[in-house]
């Protein structure tokens, strides 16, 4: 199979956020790219956004056709974003941008060079431009993947901070979609991902991956970083999706999901397959890796388990001192943190053992400590932000 056309179509998806959308453009200005690689500004609730609609047929595009297109409709952005992935069928492939990214310099070089390494790879469903740092959930804990001799891991995880889908990954999903699935039968989906609304897009894409099981490939060193502003999914700007871009051009080393030794369930957990490799203890159990203790023990398929969680007896026990945390097993570190248990095994959390787990994973992943005056800031910049979100509340 041949590329469509070799040079994707960036694709900027914007709303009601001008001064996103200027700093999003700004950076793409920035940026190196090949003769002719067009840009599409498409633009939700246009005639409700004439600010953001000029700002767009105003930025002056040298690398190749720029064209505007403006949406009537309020579509929302789940609509927003499908559409703009159907523009797959036209053009090939397309890099999808939110107007609330801001791009490295060198993003086009990596899309082009993973595109071609990866279009023809069944178990690749998109190409992710964005370097995750935390795990995605509601209290986001940090996530690093461990490390090969490649440029790239892999997550059964749809990618919003900047994606790149060709007509065949994009063509594959849609099929699956335009039915209406059913998506709340599928025991691997993240607890808070089932939490999210009809709206999101990414919901079901992550429904997809799981049921195929077929991944996102992501970059070890981002090439996009998110402001997380203000928008339809976000009530609160912060600063968890902040990524640090990559300053120089470079050409990249992949890897396929059978060579790699970085590849990730929807939970952020490692897949068992890749503990094995390293770690001949556990290959005589069917287990399941829930490290973050974030899935439920009834939708977990296997007997076996390896966790951090509260557990009446174990197999087998190792430390959590070495990051990430699945470097403990893979170097076989013996401990009282991590444990192969069998699931029935498993105790129920009081409020003593959750505050003991919260402070286990403050200590691990952060610091061992906070001093009394840092206690006393923290509070005091907690009230601060509950006041002002209350403020702009009754001021709405």
């Amino acid at each position: 199979m041949s590329l469509k056309n070799s040079n994707p179509v960036i694709v900027v998806v914007a709303y009601n956020r001008l001064n996103s959308l200027k700093r999003l453009l700004g950076s793409l200005e920035k940026a190196h790219y090949p003769e002719n690689t067009r840009l599409l500004i498409s633009i939700d609730s246009a005639y409700n956004n004439p600010d953001v609609v000029n700002c767009a047929r105003e930025f002056e595009w040298i690398s190749g056709e720029k064209e505007v297109i403006t949406h009537s409709e309020n579509m929302g952005l789940k609509k927003h974003i499908i559409s703009c992935g159907d523009l797959t069928q036209k053009y090939g492939s397309v890099i999808i941008l939110e107007d609330d990214l801001f791009v490295s310099p060198f993003f086009y070089d990596y899309a082009v060079q993973a595109l071609e390494y990866y279009h023809e790879d069944e178990e690749i469903s998109g190409i992710g431009l964005f370097n995750y740092r935390h795990i995605e959930k509601i209290k986001p804990e940090p996530f690093n993947p461990v490390v090969d001799n490649s440029d790239v891991y892999f997550i059964q995880y749809a990618c919003s901070s900047g994606q790149l889908w060709s007509q065949r990954q994009w063509g594959a999903f849609r099929k699956w979609y335009d039915p209406s699935p059913v998506i709340n039968d599928i025991a691997e989906m993240p607890k808070h991902v089932m939490y999210w609304p009809e709206r999101s897009w990414k919901k079901y894409f992550i429904a997809y991956l799981i049921s195929h099981k077929r991944f996102f490939v992501y970059p070890r060193v981002s090439l996009t970083s998110n402001f997380d502003d203000v928008g339809t999914n976000r009530s609160l700007s912060t600063f968890e999706v902040q990524s640090i871009l990559l300053l120089e051009r470079k050409s990249f080393s992949f890897k396929t999901v059978r060579d790699s030794l970085a590849v990730y369930d929807a939970h952020f957990e490692i897949l068992p397959e890749k503990l094995l490799i390293f770690n001949k203890n556990l290959q005589a159990y069917d287990f399941a890796v829930d490290l973050y203790g974030n899935k439920v023990p009834s939708r977990i398929n296997k007997d076996f388990l390896i966790t951090t969680k509260k557990c009446k007896s174990y197999v087998l026990s190792y430390s959590r001192s070495l990051r990430p945390h699945e470097m403990n097993l893979i170097m076989n570190v013996k401990g009282n943190d991590i444990f192969l248990c069998n699931k029935s095994e498993l105790v129920k959390p009081d409020k003593k053992d959750r505050i003991n787990s919260f402070v286990s994973n403050f200590n691990y992943h952060y610091r061992t400590s906070l001093t009394i005056n840092e206690l006393i800031l923290f509070f005091k910049y907690w009230i601060y932000k509950k006041l002002i979100r209350i403020k702009n509340r009754l001021l709405n």
